[in-house]
């Protein structure tokens, strides 16, 4: 009978020990996917404020160009190079595409 009782408790034992490492795994994935998700909501936030950012940049330069009515090679290849990674690279919306045509039609400005 002692061996009964004996073999009752120390599986209930080897139980508890094996529910508590499992509890302790689930609390450490737990704890590791919400830094994930923190840091997925803060790479966002960067994301969207550099895409922002670089429309502005895009705006700005093109309504000075548009203003002119010139622009040199140069600039343009910048302004699509600024486009690209803009609309490819960030996930831009198609704001400036428009922009992006006018300044296409724009006389180029020769070094002469």
């Amino acid at each position: 009978m002692r061996e009964v009782v004996l073999s009752i408790l120390g599986g209930s034992a080897a139980g508890a020990v094996v529910t508590g490492l499992f509890a302790l795994l689930q609390y450490w994935i737990k704890r590791r996917d919400q830094k994930k998700d923190k840091q997925a909501d803060k790479d966002d936030s960067n994301r969207k404020a550099l895409r922002y950012l670089m429309l502005y940049i895009i705006q700005e330069r093109a309504k000075d160009h548009i203003r002119d009515n010139k622009i040199t090679l140069d600039d343009r290849r910048s302004l699509h190079h600024w486009h690209d990674l803009y609309h490819n690279g960030l996930g831009g919306n198609g704001d400036a595409d428009a922009l992006m045509a006018q300044i296409d039609k724009l006389q180029l400005e020769t070094d002469d």
